[in-house]
């Protein structure tokens, strides 16, 4: 489906004015749904439109809505002095909005890009507001109403509504931390290690609620950890009373008991000394931080007090109430709690959480979406950063509005934000390490975390070691809300329409939505982070196949073979440039896995490393050496799917030719050895076919499947196969190759094979039966064919032509191929 850009940017202008229903008079409102009705592809267009707009009731309108095939709405839209006009009636104006330049490092540049596509999506479905244009320094867009708003208050909305909300706005699809900082705590594994407290700005409650409520989480678990071995304790005392056991066995679980009574021991007392004492030394400072405010206070109440002193007491308050967190009477509660407590963490909070229900409630609730994945990016074992959380846990709760950090700065402005210059190196505070804004050296304080880069330590070039470089407000909470992370465990991709077809790239989102909600994946803008498959002793498999492997299989499995067509796909990686996962590539793995029932996990324990393999042969455009080694290593497959899959990757490889097949390329070649290989193997396994029929009924199964493997054999000289088909078998001479669904690719190859030799009469037709009559002679005529051509005039292209044939016979005929007694065989 095509249509103009000048068509298709009035389609988004009329579709994001009729979205707004207070926009347009009645009349003219149905006049401009019938517009978009003139014919059925501007109505499927418009259609997809509205999608993107959220706009139901439209869809609905334009189903049921007279159309007027007469009718061009581009004669209907003006533009005057950036203002459009429909049927005369002002219906909004245009604008243009300026990127900021991106962050060099992969993980903060994703979390940017991501943010302004989720930025425009929200206005998009919110404000009606449609994009037009864009390009990576700058959006053009539609703004559908008479007035210009105010864009830095609806990035602050944007913000505070959907990106650092808990929930989002699901009526919009538009996704807050539940589904971004917390999906991706629950999917993949950070750190190895694992983290401390975030040090990272918290600009609203929500934010605050969710931190807290991860913390929370992490002291549930460790409080669930400790009651699991209590009771497996209990439990083998109970056997040691009420069970007969011999003396060793009375030995071994007497010294079970022992082993976990003593980590319960050293755990419970790790715990209740770290907090203790942490949270007794945090307390007595904010005791005495408030002591110092009321001081500062009165002395401020004196009214014979001197300019200079005033000014001064003003600068200490402001110090003190800039450290000051928890009031006197919270200092004085928990003081108390934690004395009757004995310090420990466990009682502390349980005790607490009776005596303030009311302040735990949000948090208990959010912490049943963190899982156990999502608490052990916590490094909760250890006793000093399990203290830290909880007390940055009441931190979090007792913040005040007054007390939040600053929201992000706009990603996209009105005026054009030009870079500036600064002193040279980068190991200072003068600048952000991830996007260059200037930083005042005495109040930047936030350092790069792994939320923020995948690899936190840097060796700056100034520097003379390695280390944490310090990053703005911004990028450090854009980073924070970004599902986009790059780890060992999971790939990001990029998604983009494949061709110029305007439904496909408007169906992007569509799809990129679908497939979220399906596999638990996680989307932001047109990227999609997709976890990597684990065996059951936790191996993920990116590490063992190969991230680029693994991305394709992946790819490949989760997609339909129309998606894989239609979209193209880039894997996102340190590299400069994205690695291009191709369409013929995604297509032939995917019809593989289905023909012969491979997965990227063998039954949950091994990870199939054949596959890798396979996927290795097949992006060096290697299909029937691809096809050959998960052959000789299963025992199922499907001819229906796999005749299916070699016909599309032959015109998948066309495609991405063009009018190119006959040039001197790399990829030519391969497609003009697919091809020819192809009709050689429905010439060549007619014979094959034949002597297995001749001999199936006169010998035992393993002595004519050795005939026709030695027959195989023989493909790399005409006329060794010709003497071998015909030896001892008086009716080989002429053989039949069948039309069927699992070899129709083959069947159309050779049949046009034989036209190009002159012989075009073949095709044989009875009694529902198709087929074409061969002759021993035929094979010889098309070697000589190939032979004198000049594709295979180097006898490595020879040997490479009858070697692929090799394999592609064998394929055809798996019961033959010896299959490998182990994974490490070839």
């Amino acid at each position: 489906m095509f249509i103009s850009s000048q068509r298709l940017r009035a389609l988004k202008i009329l579709v994001s004015a009729v979205s707004c229903s207070q926009l347009l008079e009645r009349s003219a409102k149905n006049s401009l749904i019938i517009s978009l009705k003139s014919n059925s592809e501007i109505k499927v267009i418009a259609e997809s439109i509205a999608k993107n707009f959220s706009n139901s009731q439209l869809i609905r309108q334009l189903n049921i809505s007279p159309s007027n095939n007469n009718v061009d709405f581009l004669w209907n839209l003006h533009i005057k002095a950036n203002k459009i006009y429909f049927q005369n009636q002002e219906i909004g104006s245009l604008k243009i909005l300026f990127k900021s330049t991106l962050p060099g490092e992969l993980q903060a540049r994703l979390s940017t890009e991501s943010i302004i596509e989720r930025y425009l999506e929200y206005l998009q479905k919110v404000y009606k507001i449609a994009v037009l244009n864009e390009s990576d320094r700058h959006v053009e867009i539609f703004i559908p109403n008479q007035s210009i708003p105010d864009f830095t208050e609806l990035w602050k909305k944007f913000l505070q509504e959907v990106t650092f909300s808990e929930y989002g706005l699901p009526r919009y699809e538009l996704s807050g931390l539940m589904q971004t900082f917390v999906a991706i705590l629950k999917s993949v594994t950070l750190s190895g290690r694992g983290f401390s407290a975030l040090e990272i700005p918290v600009i609203n409650q929500s934010q605050a609620n969710m931190l807290a409520a991860w913390y929370f989480a992490v002291w549930r678990d460790a409080k669930q950890r400790q009651s699991d071995r209590q009771n497996k304790i209990d439990i083998l005392y109970k056997e040691l009373e009420t069970q007969e056991l011999s003396e060793k066995d009375q030995k071994s679980k007497t010294k079970e008991i022992a082993d976990k009574e003593a980590m319960q021991a050293k755990e419970a007392a790790k715990y209740q000394e770290l907090f203790s004492k942490s949270f007794q030394k945090m307390l007595e400072e904010q005791k005495n931080l408030n002591q110092d405010l009321k001081s500062i206070e009165s002395q401020l109440q004196q009214d014979n007090l001197a300019k200079k002193d005033r000014n001064k007491l003003v600068k200490q308050k402001e110090k003190v109430i800039e450290k000051l967190i928890f009031s006197e009477d919270f200092v004085n509660q928990k003081q108390l709690l934690l004395e009757e407590s004995g310090g420990d963490p466990f009682i502390f909070i349980k005790e607490d959480l009776k005596k303030s229900p009311e302040s735990f409630r949000q948090i208990k609730a959010i912490a049943k979406g963190f899982t156990k994945t999502a608490t052990d990016q916590i490094n909760g074992t250890r006793g000093d950063i399990f203290a830290k959380c909880l007390i940055e846990m009441y931190r979090l709760l007792e913040l005040k509005e007054d007390q939040f950090d600053q929201l992000p700065a706009p990603v996209l402005t009105e005026e054009i934000v030009t870079p500036r210059s600064r002193s040279p190196g980068d190991d200072h505070k003068e600048f952000c390490y991830s996007c260059g804004i200037d930083l005042d050296p005495k109040t930047a304080k936030w350092q790069v975390l792994r939320f923020m880069f995948e690899r936190p330590s840097q060796r700056r070039q100034s520097a003379s070691g390695e280390g944490r470089p310090h990053i703005c407000d911004s990028c450090a909470l854009l980073a924070f809300a970004s599902p986009l992370k790059v780890t060992d465990e999971s790939i990001i991709l990029k998604l983009e329409a494949a061709d110029n077809q305007i439904s496909t790239q408007l169906k992007l989102k569509d799809y990129l939505r679908m497939l979220t909600c399906k596999e638990m994946n996680l989307n932001a803008g047109k990227y999609i982070v997709l976890t990597s498959d684990k065996t059951s002793k936790g191996d993920a498999a990116s590490s063992k196949l190969g991230q680029v492997q693994y991305a394709i299989a992946k790819v490949a499995s989760l997609f339909s073979v129309e998606v894989l067509q239609d979209f193209k796909f880039s894997l996102i990686t340190q590299a400069s440039e994205p690695i291009i996962l191709s369409n013929r590539h995604l297509i032939f793995v995917k019809g593989i896995m289905a023909g012969y029932g491979q997965s990227i996990i063998e039954s949950g324990k091994e990870i199939n490393l054949k596959l890798g393999d396979a996927i290795r042969h097949i992006q060096k455009d290697m299909p029937y050496l691809a096809e050959y080694s998960i052959t000789k290593n299963v025992t199922y497959s499907d001819c229906f799917e796999l005749e299916k899959v070699r016909q599309l990757y032959w015109q998948t490889i066309q495609h991405d030719l063009g009018n190119n097949m006959t040039s001197n390329k790399r990829l030519a070649k391969r497609a003009r050895l697919y091809k020819d290989v192809a009709a050689l193997t429905g010439l060549t396994a007619a014979f094959v076919g034949s002597m297995e029929s001749s001999l199936k009924s006169k010998e035992k199964e393993e002595d004519y499947r050795r005939e026709m493997s030695k027959l195989i054999e023989k493909v790399d000289d005409p006329n060794f196969f010709g003497y071998y088909a015909t030896l001892g078998v008086e009716t080989i001479v002429q053989a039949r190759l069948w039309k069927n669904p699992d070899n129709y690719f083959i069947y159309q190859q050779t049949q046009e094979l034989l036209q190009t030799l002159g012989q075009s009469n073949r095709e044989q037709e009875k009694e529902g039966k198709t087929w074409l009559q061969l002759y021993i002679d035929d094979v010889t005529n098309a070697y000589a064919h190939f032979a004198d051509s000049d594709n295979y005039s180097q006898e490595k292209d020879w040997k490479e032509l009858t070697y692929q044939l090799k394999l592609s016979l064998y394929t055809r005929f798996p019961e033959l191929v010896r299959k490998s007694k182990n994974s490490g065989d070839n």
